[in-house]
């Protein structure tokens, strides 16, 4: 994890550090470039404003009237060019020629850059050009008597100089650029750290792995699952969920819906309970239960499960009788071979009169039981539900006793013959749970529509246990179901009494009756 880590930190850390750069280098060297631009254009404001100054001089003018500077007027602009750090102060005639100059030698000599013609026209401007001091900075200012321009006042400060002066300047900005390299290096490292922290050190290409992997879940769940918000907004769902109210529409269209979308009461469950909650939609019965979401210590939503009540409560029953069963199995082995061995003494003494009765023994309950439900149970449904659990019970070692009176025929309702069998087997899980007696009388008096089903229980311990069990929503929903009511002793011997609908064929049972 750490190699992973550091080398998702370092691609983060790389490209903040670029993006960094590049920008904060960008805006250094526009900023340096209008930096030189303003001061460039500064220093060429204070050229005008020196030669301004000259040009109304009063030994300037007279000196170029004269058309020759003397030796005061020569000291006062070499003066003043080293008072304002100019390179030089240059006064010329309207000719070009040099009156005064920083070296004598240049002195009635033509001026040099060719950027005088503008000014010797009258206008004022500023331009960089080479002369005899190099390459300079210069601003002309023409110089008028009476109106009439008589000559030009030239100053000028040499590039290396200026360069100089702005290197000065610039000082400042290049320290700040530093710091801030310094600075933004360490927030782009510490904003990757924290980065790769919230990612939980995933590389992008696990992230999406995962992501698959979550979405194939998902979607190859059979049951809903719905997760939302704390204000019950829907944040995602699989296509099992998508299908709860018989929706055609697709998944990403519920995202951002109210929970009612595909909840229709959530009034009915709480998001808090933790244990499962019956809920039923649509005529289908789920076993609801839901989960918070954390991060960071902190409630962000839920994720809703929706099962199957039914499939739920049969995988369950086959769970809870696996050890049983196998407990069973090692019982009834053992018994087997007790039985075994006796056929077996008979035989070898030759006492086959005893061996016919004691086989009949054996045989004679479960063909008598076979016998009478081939004749009182007219419902293979029911029938075949008899049986098995008459097996289930005789692995814990309790005998099922039916009676059935008159005889229980078959129901035009085949989902209400479903719900019963669900109802029963539910109480039987319930039953297998506590220590049974080693009989029970289980009596079916069928009347007109409606069914009566008698559990002889006997003293069984847990009594409140089992009670409270049956006053389960779920076992109380499928109670309900079938219009039916449970009622029990409240002393002595445990009996529980079941009045539901069964819908029967009572005509054809009639006529059975009118025949025999």
């Amino acid at each position: 994890m750490k190699i992973k880590g550091w080398r998702l930190w370092s691609w983060l850390s790389l490209i903040f550090t670029s993006t960094l750069l590049v920008t904060v280098f960008t805006v250094y060297g526009l900023t340096m470039l209008e930096n030189r631009q303003q001061f460039e254009t500064r220093e060429g404001q204070l050229l005008l404003a020196i030669g301004r100054q000259l040009a109304r001089e009063p030994r300037v003018i007279a000196a170029l009237e004269a058309d020759h500077a003397d030796q005061a007027t020569r000291s006062y602009t070499n003066t003043l060019a080293k008072n304002f750090n100019l390179d030089f102060v240059v006064v010329m005639n309207m000719q070009g020629i040099r009156l005064t100059h920083p070296d004598p030698s240049q002195i009635n000599h033509h001026f040099q850059g060719g950027d005088e013609v503008t000014a010797l026209r009258g206008h004022e401007h500023v331009s960089v050009r080479r002369g005899t001091l190099g390459r300079s900075l210069r601003g002309f200012v023409p110089v008028y008597r009476d109106g009439k321009e008589i000559g030009v006042v030239a100053l000028g400060i040499k590039v290396t100089a200026l360069q100089t002066l702005i290197h000065h300047s610039q000082i400042g900005f290049r320290l700040a650029l530093l710091v801030g390299l310094v600075m933004g290096i360490l927030i782009a490292f510490l904003v990757a750290y924290y980065i790769k922290r919230q990612l939980h050190d995933l590389e992008p290409r696990e992230i999406a792995r995962l992501l698959e992997e979550r979405n194939a879940m998902l979607e190859e769940t059979k049951d809903p699952v719905i997760v939302i918000d704390l204000n019950q907004k829907i944040m995602l769902v699989n296509k099992a969920a998508s299908k709860l109210q018989n929706h055609l529409i697709p998944q990403s269209a519920f995202i951002g819906q109210p929970l009612t979308a595909l909840i229709t009461h959530p009034e009915r469950v709480k998001l808090t309970v933790k244990t499962e909650q019956f809920y039923q939609q649509d005529g289908q019965d789920y076993l609801f239960s839901a989960a918070p979401i954390m991060v960071k210590k902190q409630k962000i939503g839920y994720v809703i499960f929706l099962r199957n009540a039914t499939e739920a409560i049969f995988v369950a029953d086959q769970l809870a009788n696996t050890t049983s069963y196998a407990n069973a199995l090692q019982s009834q082995s053992h018994e087997f071979m007790n039985k075994l061995h006796v056929i077996y003494g008979l035989v070898a003494i030759e006492q086959y009169d005893e061996l016919a009765i004691y086989l009949q023994d054996l045989l004679k309950p479960e063909q008598e039981f076979a016998n009478r439900l081939a004749l009182l149970v007219k419902n293979p449904l029911v029938a075949s539900f008899m049986i098995g659990e008459r097996e289930k019970f005789s692995e814990r070692k309790t005998t099922l006793d039916y009676e059935i009176f008159p005889e229980l025929p078959a129901n035009r309702n085949v989902a209400e013959t479903k719900t019963l069998l669900t109802l029963s087997r539910y109480l039987h899980f319930a039953l297998l749970q506590h220590d049974l007696p080693d009989s029970m009388l289980i009596q079916l008096d069928y009347a007109v529509n409606r069914l009566t089903i008698t559990y002889h229980l006997g003293t069984i311990t847990n009594r409140d246990a089992l009670l409270s069990f049956v006053h389960q929503a779920y076992f109380q929903q499928l109670l309900s179901d079938l219009h039916g009511t449970i009622t029990f002793n409240q002393d002595g011997p445990l009996v529980l009494k079941l009045v539901v609908d069964y819908h029967g064929d009572d005509l054809i049972l009639n006529e059975k009756r009118e025949n025999t």
